[in-house]
Parts: structure tokens; C-alpha cells; sequence
């Protein structure tokens, strides 16, 4: 039986999982993506479409796709690597669906997958915890915004944000550094949540992701939790590991149900050390960078949603070990080096957790071109030395996870240049 083709949209560390998890059962997979350099272009299971730009020319992303779409005997199954190509396929699902299969949300929630806003008020619906957060329109709005300090000023559109900032956020320490800060955004014209840092930044961090088809179908769960990410204090996964945690596994399964979400999708929890409950910090309507971690434990919901998808007879899984680990090498060095900095993290420690690592992020032995083009055969391993060497003020120091203060580099938590949303990044 010849399987229909897979086409994964975007391929960095996310894209090449699901291209690697397919490909190793005997799937086709093709790779779309503007990058002719993008890691999982290269992957021995990966034939490449190379198109336009997904953000500025979706039309001829469009277009390459029905083309690619008309040459196949079966339909293919699309799965979106980022934000952008979720966006995408729900903006031309009906163009789409004569040449592909899919699954997307409900049109009421969609704008919630990538709109901020709305998954707080969700949340706050179906009495998910949130931590404090406001949502300022103008400077009038300032003076009554009343959360606890320090807080972050979160983009509600992420992919858009990073057009125009090079950050994730800004942190505010109080309500003068909230005006400063937010008098750029407001020139920027892009739409905000102001919302209390959960203590101690980086820690507590636990997602539960599952597949949910059509017809009512909610596949075994995945629980991960965050060791490290970059950068340190707000960023995505850099070493993360697979973990047991039942609140958590309740209140995603109760978002996602609520909102009778379909696809796969996960939600994040972080444990808010100043009142010891979970709270709400995200969800992401795909799959996620560490979505290799999931398959390397036995739960790859990538399979299910594939098998799904075409009629075939779903995955039999058991239950998974806890501390099977995921490790994206470059990003979780510059985390190492700022934390050593800090005094949070010793070299012998860093070395132990990165010891006993299961699957990673661009390397695997049996596909080694994909973690060359990653490295770029050393240049990005030598370029990142160079950088971390000459770094006087760590810009992601912004509070200490021992004691809760504010650090004086306090600044936006910047992120490495072509790392913005429209490429690859999200949470893992």
C-alpha cells in the first residue's frame, strides 16, 4: 500500500520532527518552506518546495501547493510547523481540501490560536486559572491597570510583533518603566496584554498536548515539562523532558474541550510560586518543536493524526516513562552561558543534565544533514562563541529566580536575528 504523501509547512526543529516521525513508517514527506537553508529541508526523508514567503506572498504559496497538489494519486495530509501556516491553511481551507486533507479548529475559536486576547477570555470562561492581566488600549488606560509588578508586555499577535520588535516582550518593573515602555507599543500600533510575571521566571513550566479529530476522538495525552528554555526567562524549550502531571493533564484537557477544539494542539501551564497553583500561559493549535520528544516516548501524536487522517487503523500505545529527554544544542548553550553567568547554573551541572539526553532537536545518527545545515558546518556553533564571548549585560536577566528581584539589565529579551515568529518559534 502506497501512503499518501505528507507535506509539512515549515520546516526547522518542528517540521523536521514531524517529517522524521512520518518518515520513519514509510511516509512521503514533502518539506515546503521559503528558506532553501531551513534544517529540515535537508532531512533524508524530506523532498523539498521551495516558495515564496508564507507571510508576504501567500498567494503563490497557494499556488505551489495546488500545483503540487494536482500531480498526487492520493491527497496529501498537510501539517502546519508554525502559526503562519495555520493561518494559512484556515484562510484557504476550502482551495485546499480538493487537493489535501486536514484538520482544522471550529471558526469560532481560530482567531483564539493566535490571538491572546482571546484565549484569556477563554480561559477565564471555562475557570482556567490566568494570572493577572490586563489588556491597555491607550495611556488612559494605564493608570488602571492593576497587576502585580513585575510585570510583561505581551504581544497579542505574536507573528506580527516580530516584525516590528526584535523580542518576545518587554519586562516593566513599575508603573513609570509600564508608561515608558508602552509609549513605543502604542506607536507601534500593535495590540497588547499587560500581565504579572509568574515567579521565579523559567521554572514550573509543564504543557499537555493531545490530537482531537472530527468526530469526537481525543487521542492518548503527552505531558512535557521545561528543564531549560532561551532564553532563559521567557523563551522556548531548550532541554525538556517527558513528566506526569495530572492538574495540569485536567485543566488543558478541560481548555481544549471547551473549546471543542480539532487537530493537534497543546496547552502550557506555569506553577505561580506566589500562590502555588497552575496557571494558564498558552496555548499553540500545532504541534510543537518537541514534538520528536513525544514519538521518542512512545505517544507521537504526530501518527495519530496522519492515521487519522487517511482511514488507517490508529496507534495502540501504552502509558510513557517519565525523564525521557529533548535537546536543541545551540539555543540550550547561549541558556547555559547566561545562567552560569548569573550563578544559577554550574558547568558540572550542565553537563549532567545534558548527559543522559534521548532525542534531539536537529541531530539524529541515522540523518546527519539537517544538524550540519543547523551548525552550518560549524560557522553558527563559532559565530555563537563569538557572541556569548563579548556579551556584557545579559538582556534576559530580568529577575533573579533566587530572590525574586529585579536585575539591572532589565531590557526586552531579545532574540537571535531570523528567530521571529514568521520563521519557526512558538513555544515547544
Amino acid at each position: 500500500m502506497t501512503l499518501p504523501t505528507a507535506f509539512v509547512i515549515n520546516m526547522g526543529a518542528n517540521g523536521l520532527a514531524v517529517a522524521r516521525t512520518l518518515g520513519r513508517k514509510g511516509v512521503p514527506v514533502v518539506g515546503v518552506d521559503s528558506r532553501p537553508k531551513a534544517p529540515g529541508l535537508a532531512s533524508r526523508y524530506v523532498t523539498e518546495l521551495l516558495t515564496e514567503d508564507l507571510q508576504q506572498h501567500p498567494d503563490a504559496v497557494l499556488d505551489a501547493m495546488l500545483g503540487a497538489g494536482r500531480e498526487l494519486d492520493h491527497k496529501g495530509v498537510l501539517f502546519p510547523a508554525s502559526d503562519a501556516a495555520v493561518q494559512f491553511i484556515c484562510a484557504n481551507e476550502r482551495a485546499l481540501s480538493e487537493y489535501y486533507v486536514f484538520t482544522t479548529p471550529p471558526e469560532r475559536v481560530r482567531e483564539a490560536m493566535v490571538n491572546k486576547r482571546l484565549q484569556y477570555d477563554e480561559a477565564v470562561r471555562l475557570n482556567i486559572p490566568v494570572p493577572e492581566t490586563m489588556f491597555p488600549i491607550g495611556p488612559e488606560d494605564l493608570d488602571k491597570v492593576a497587576v502585580r509588578f513585575p510585570a510583561f508586555i505581551k504581544p497579542l499577535y505574536s507573528h506580527q510583533w516580530c516584525t516590528t520588535f526584535d523580542n518576545k516582550g518587554f519586562v516593566v518593573k513599575g508603573r513609570a518603566d509600564l508608561r515608558d515602555k508602552m509609549a513605543m507599543v502604542f506607536a507601534s500600533g500593535h495590540k497588547v496584554m499587560v500581565q504579572t510575571i509568574m515567579l521565579p521566571p523559567g521554572k514550573g513550566l509543564y504543557s499537555v498536548g493531545a490530537y482531537f479529530s472530527g468526530d469526537g476522538y481525543i487521542s492518548p495525552e503527552f505531558c512535557w515539562h521545561k528543564l531549560r528554555q532561551y532564553p532563559p526567562s521567557f523563551g522556548v524549550g531548550s532541554l525538556v523532558e517527558s513528566a506526569h502531571e495530572p492538574e495540569v493533564r485536567e485543566l488543558a484537557l478541560r481548555f481544549m474541550k471547551g473549546m471543542d477544539y480539532r487537530g493537534i494542539g497543546y496547552v502550557e501551564f506555569k506553577r505561580d510560586h506566589h500562590d502555588g497553583e497552575f496557571k494558564m500561559v498558552e496555548m499553540n493549535a500545532r504541534t510543537g518543536q518537541t514534538n520528536a520528544l513525544q514519538a521518542a516516548a512512545g505517544r507521537p501524536l504526530v501518527l495519530f493524526q496522519y492515521y487519522d487522517l487517511i482511514g488507517h487503523p490508529l496507534p495502540d500505545v501504552g502509558d510513557y516513562p517519565d525523564g525521557v529527554r529533548w535537546w536543541d544544542s545551540l539555543n540550550d548553550l547561549e541558556s547555559f552561558w547566561r545562567l552560569n553567568r548569573r550563578g544559577e547554573l554550574t558547568t558540572s551541572q550542565w553537563l549532567g543534565s545534558i548527559a543522559h539526553v534521548n532525542v534531539h532537536a536537529y541531530f539524529a545518527s541515522s540523518d546527519l544533514a539537517p544538524v550540519l545545515r543547523r551548525y552550518g558546518f560549524g560557522v553558527e556553533l563559532a559565530k555563537l562563541t563569538y557572541n556569548l564571548l563579548k556579551m556584557e549585560s545579559d538582556d534576559d536577566a530580568v529577575v533573579s529566580s533566587d530572590n525574586s528581584s529585579i536585575s539591572p539589565a532589565a531590557r526586552p529579551t531579545s532574540l537571535r536575528a531570523g528567530e521571529c515568529e514568521k520563521n519557526d518559534k512558538g513555544s515547544p
